[in-house]
């Protein structure tokens, strides 16, 4: 057996992997969409199997590594341009609590039972759900807690959170359902604000119950 054949196998796949990933970007484990999650762990599993095979070319090992790198990158940039194909591998984040109450749709929807919810809401240290003004899952599957200011004296504002109304000229209908907003709301605000045509906005936000627009360029 020769050790330092190995050892050089073992290294080359390590700076490979190491490469590949880089350049995938970086992203932290709880925010991996399914795809590369599926990507990682195959990527992962080759490597091993390239470095126990050390009787076989390590080519073996590198081409499936190129062509899952090439499957990632081309449909990261695919879904940059096709709306639907992001929200088919990312997802979208959905409203499920709003002003104290539990949208049971989205629940549904999400496949999202009251065990789940209570857990998350227990872990965010959240006492009472009246208390929540947002309930947000984000496509990570994260439940984001905004509670309402029990001092509403205090000088001190808690911020609201960024909901998401239109992104990439496509209104997100889950939001604007899970706050009680409707499409032709939406389409006479951003037309209030100039923006009669919804395809020619790259990202509208609601921030603070105010409406912040960014134009496609």
């Amino acid at each position: 057996m020769d050790y330092f054949y190995i050892i050089g196998r073992t290294f080359f796949l390590y700076v490979l992997i190491f490469l590949v990933f880089r350049i995938m970007g970086k992203r932290e484990i709880g925010e991996l969409s399914l795809l590369d999650l599926v990507v990682f762990i195959m990527i992962a599993d080759i490597a091993v199997i390239g470095i126990e095979n050390y009787d076989e070319t390590v080519l073996n090992a590198v081409l499936p590594i190129i062509i899952l790198f090439i499957i990632q990158m081309t449909v990261a940039f695919a879904s940059l341009k096709i709306p639907f194909l992001r929200k088919a591998i990312d997802g979208e984040p959905t409203v499920l609590i709003h002003q104290g109450y539990i949208n049971q749709k989205a629940m549904r929807k999400l496949r999202y039972n009251m065990d789940d919810l209570l857990m998350q809401l227990r872990e965010n240290g959240v006492r009472k759900i009246s208390r929540v003004e947002f309930g947000i899952v984000e496509a990570s599957g994260k439940l984001s807690v905004y509670e309402f200011d029990e001092n509403e004296n205090s000088s001190q504002v808690k911020p609201a959170p960024i909901i998401t109304l239109v992104q990439d000229g496509k209104a997100m209908k889950d939001t604007l359902n899970g706050i009680g907003k409707s499409e032709g709301w939406l389409m006479g605000e951003l037309e209030r604000y100039g923006h009669p045509d919804i395809k020619g906005v790259f990202l509208c936000t609601l921030e603070d119950d105010q409406l912040r627009i960014f134009k496609k360029e």
